[in-house]
């Protein structure tokens, strides 16, 4: 059972391959990346099993590079780019393929894919990351904990953007913060596809904590999830943190929607000059680093329900995007993702199963015996109390 990861080399993808190579079920590894220095010296690291071979996405042919592969995980972006350009070659492959999108355009474009991807009978999965990705599966376990669900809200805590990671800046993932905050995001309104400017602040309760002030970002579980949860009234993606930071930020963004700014400018700036903690500023409640929010009726009872991630993989932001795409692959591999075309998480990632075989992955913090994920709902009215 042959895997091609391309961009394996990278931050994201190493951690994939680091996560797959404890994976008896994968015969081969081949990490193919541009950097083949990189790619050589962690194959050699990772043992027999593991090769490395260079690729240039720009200009190699990737149906050659997985010709005879089982599957091919993909972590290159940015996938605006690359995303269906790699996910066509492996479907025309034959391929089963996972990857880590996490930008909401290319995500509408890799959907439109699905007939070819049936018709190859291949499953391609798009977007198994940590958001998405294992944002999407809680929200199918959130979602579960009621009887109709009118707003289905991911969300993430700015401390869980963070990465370990060495490499050149600004940082992909900051590109993408930038990318996700300027312009206009798609979601959910009033049951209502809309589209509209990111950074809006809305407040959520979260059971245990109380009100939380969060802003909007673009995101795919915005446009997936309702795909799988109909008539629903709000889906949005949102991200939880200080509000001197997304105050800061909301003004340089606006320089970029201006024109004043380039993306990649503003994405250089926040690395280097980033957002200054006031003097005076209130404390900011803590959550979660990922959770989802959930309101509707249980028993006849307007309900809210939450779900939160207690622990995560060693590596930051690498670590709990590049193990769960590892982790999804695995489920594929022993058939437990049976549907086939192009699908997101909620809709094929049995999610107890998922959960379970995260759990053992999921070290940090150091010490904790907390469970991996925890669930609760209370009554609207309750909160109002």
């Amino acid at each position: 059972m042959r895997v091609v990861f391309v961009g394996g080399a990278g931050a994201m993808g190493s951690r994939a391959v680091r996560t797959a190579v404890g994976f008896d079920e994968f015969t081969e590894l081949v990490i193919a990346d541009f950097n083949l220095e990189a790619a050589q010296s962690l194959a050699a690291e990772l043992g027999p099993r593991v090769s490395a071979v260079k690729f240039d996405a720009n200009t190699d042919d990737a149906r050659a590079l997985f010709d005879g592969a089982w599957g091919v995980l993909s972590t290159l972006g940015p996938f605006t780019r690359f995303g269906t350009k790699i996910m066509g070659a492996a479907i025309a492959s034959g391929c089963h393929y996972v990857d880590i999108n996490d930008d909401w355009e290319p995500t509408l474009e890799a959907l439109e894919l699905t007939q070819l991807a049936k018709d190859a009978r291949v499953t391609a999965l798009i977007g198994v990351g940590q958001s998405p990705g294992v944002t999407n599966v809680l929200a199918a376990k959130v979602a579960d904990e009621l009887d109709e669900v009118h707003e289905l809200i991911t969300a993430w805590n700015l401390s869980g953007t963070r990465s370990d990671a060495p490499g050149k800046r600004p940082d992909a993932a900051m590109v993408h913060f930038v990318h996700q905050t300027t312009g206009t995001i798609r979601v959910i309104e009033d049951g209502r596809w809309a589209d509209v400017p990111p950074m809006q602040e809305l407040t959520l309760f979260y059971p245990g904590i109380g009100n939380l002030g969060v802003r909007t970002i673009g995101h795919p579980e915005a446009i997936t999830l309702p795909r799988t949860f109909t008539g629903l009234q709000r889906c949005v993606n949102v991200m939880a943190g200080p509000a001197w930071y997304f105050d800061q930020m909301a003004a340089r963004m606006a320089e970029v929607d201006a024109g004043r700014l380039s993306p990649l400018d503003a994405a250089i700036l926040m690395e280097e000059e980033p957002p200054v903690r006031p003097a005076n500023a209130p404390a900011t409640p803590h959550t979660p680093t990922l959770w989802v929010w959930a309101s509707g009726k249980k028993n006849g009872v307007d309900t809210i329900a939450v779900g939160g991630m207690n622990r995560w993989p060693t590596g930051k932001m690498p670590g709990s995007t590049g193990t769960p795409a590892a982790v999804a692959l695995r489920l594929l591999a022993w058939g437990e993702i049976k549907v086939r075309g192009v699908v997101t998480p909620e809709e094929a990632i049995p999610a107890d199963l998922f959960f379970a075989e995260l759990d053992p992955l999921y070290t940090e913090p150091h010490g904790t015996e907390k469970p991996l994920i925890e669930i609760t709902t209370v009554s609207v009215e309750s909160t109002n109390a």
